[in-house]
């Protein structure tokens, strides 16, 4: 009787540090979880706030005060838009500004 009774004492002293061991081993994920919901709260807020940062940056109106600013870009007159589309129906313009090997391609395609 003696040996069971230790037997079974022993099993329950086992027992009672396994659960002792896995409780603990619970609580320590669940506070890796917790962290790591709280740095995903953190990263959807800064996600968001980038989002309007690059909407704002992204306003036409801004940019083109930008463009007037630093770039020394004019908008282009009726006429010089009516010569540049002229130049590029003429085919001996064209074949001017491209390639032979291009225009070689170009002829295979049609």
């Amino acid at each position: 009787m003696q040996r069971s009774t230790a037997l079974f004492f022993l099993l329950a002293l086992f027992g009672g540090f396994v659960l002792f061991k896995v409780k603990y081993e619970v609580v320590e994920i669940e506070q890796k979880l917790a962290q790591t919901e709280q740095q995903i709260a953190r990263e959807k807020e800064t996600l968001h706030i980038l989002k309007a940062e690059w909407s704002h940056l992204n306003e036409p109106q801004r940019l083109q005060k930008l463009a007037e600013k630093y770039l020394d870009i004019v908008p282009m007159k009726t006429e010089q838009i009516a010569a540049v589309v002229s130049d590029f129906s003429n085919e001996g313009s064209i074949k001017r500004l491209l390639p032979q090997s291009h225009l070689a391609s170009m002829k295979r395609t049609k």
